[in-house]
């Protein structure tokens, strides 16, 4: 028999966390007499249960006791939840900041072939996003009486359509303000950055243009730009304005030069961004500024699938923590789809994940690349014949006893 042949098929839960290498992993310091739980497991354990959506670390103490490949990949049998939030908060930072560089870089590695978007490039929106805290236990993080709360700024690099990843990350209290991160989101890769209207920052953009980075960003409509001269507007419906303008340094009174393009949406509503952009159209601008939401959507892909809308502890050290962790179990779910050269959202991979987490990996792979078994589009609705109605029809009230 083949040697090859007894290496039983490692279970998806094994395979996914295998690649974060730190199953085994002891801090040289905070696991120096620790006989039982490493920094390893906690980590392991927490981006598990946030991939998983597991509500509260009694659900990861559970968990771990319920699933035996879980136990083999940890050579760990059970573990009491109040141990795991000690752990939590002790965790090293550094250490998890550090792993989530690790696979964003991995990712940024993998995804370097691709061009971008035709013209565009690839780009780089800029936002934040607020996590709420309780009233006591985030007093720790209070900005006002009704709002304890961390921030994550985020770098968001968007190669294409479909294809999206952290650059950089700085995680705040909410008391502090988008304008004060600004620089640190600053990464060095040939991409446009993309700010709204809570980066409006003149030093900012004369910073970006001193150092030949490229940005687009939304400013406000009674912003005072004097208008040099106008760009001849072509065959762009939606353009209102394309403009040379300037503005006073706030600090310096040096003029700043950039270019003014006002354009409408499909609702109408007109926007107004400058940029240092002039190798393309004013519509090719608007549509860079569009790309904007791409960082909306990413805001809430982690809230909406991770567990990180309730945090499984409030204490300071852990909420930093947590939030490392979520990028850590975010960046998996992208290496998995690049590991597995698959054209499925990351949706579809995490969803597909958590049906097969205990399985053999060639089970998942398999489900992964099935053919659709109904390939024809169904049955189609007729339209119904005659005028369309001119006035909504009219309901009768509907009586209905159900015994």
């Amino acid at each position: 028999m083949n040697s090859m042949d007894s290496i039983p098929d490692p279970t998806v839960v094994q395979k996914c966390l295998g690649l974060l290498n730190l199953e085994n992993y002891r801090d040289p310091f905070m696991d120096h007499k620790a006989h039982k739980l490493f920094s390893g497991h906690v980590i392991t354990m927490a981006v598990e249960g946030m991939l998983m959506k597991h509500e509260c670390l009694w659900d990861l103490s559970e968990n771990l006791r319920s699933k035996e490949e879980f136990q083999d990949l940890l050579h760990l049998e059970s573990i009491h939840e109040s141990s795991i939030n000690r752990k939590l908060q002790k965790l090293p930072t550094g250490l998890l900041q550090e792993t989530a560089y690790r696979i964003f870089n991995q990712i940024d590695q993998s995804l370097k072939h691709q061009p971008g978007f035709e013209n565009l490039g690839k780009l780089a929106p800029v936002d934040s996003s607020q996590f709420s805290l309780p009233s006591k236990a985030g007093e720790w993080a209070y900005a006002t009486r009704q709002n304890n709360g961390v921030k994550l700024h985020l770098c968001l690099v968007v190669a294409d359509e479909e294809t999206y990843y952290p650059g950089k990350t700085v995680f705040s209290t909410t008391g502090v303000d988008d304008k004060e991160v600004a620089t640190e989101l600053i990464i060095d890769q040939d991409v446009t950055y993309i700010y709204d209207r809570g980066y409006i920052s003149y030093p900012l953009y004369s910073d970006l243009i001193k150092r030949k980075l490229k940005f687009v960003a939304r400013v406000k409509a009674n912003s005072k730009l004097t208008i040099v001269s106008k760009n001849k507007i072509g065959d762009e419906p939606n353009i209102v304005l394309d403009a040379e303008v300037q503005v006073k340094h706030p600090k310096t009174d040096e003029m700043i030069s950039f270019r003014l393009v006002e354009f409408l949406d499909e609702e109408s509503k007109k926007y107004r961004v400058v940029t240092n952009r002039r190798d393309l159209t004013a519509s090719e601008i608007a549509e860079i500024y569009r790309q904007r939401w791409k960082i909306e959507l990413f805001f809430k892909w982690i809230k909406q699938h991770l567990k990180l809308v309730r945090f499984y502890s409030f204490a300071k050290e852990a909420v930093w923590n947590q939030l490392w962790l979520g990028m850590i179990a975010y960046g998996l779910c992208e290496l998995v789809k690049i590991h597995t050269n698959s054209d499925k959202s990351v949706w579809r991979i995490l969803q597909t994940l958590r049906h097969y987490w205990g399985d053999p990996w060639d089970d998942f792979m398999k489900a992964m690349f099935r053919k659709p078994s109904k390939t024809s589009k169904g049955r189609r609705k007729k339209g119904k014949p005659g005028r369309p109605r001119k006035h909504p029809k009219k309901m009768k009230t509907i009586q209905i006893i159900h015994q």
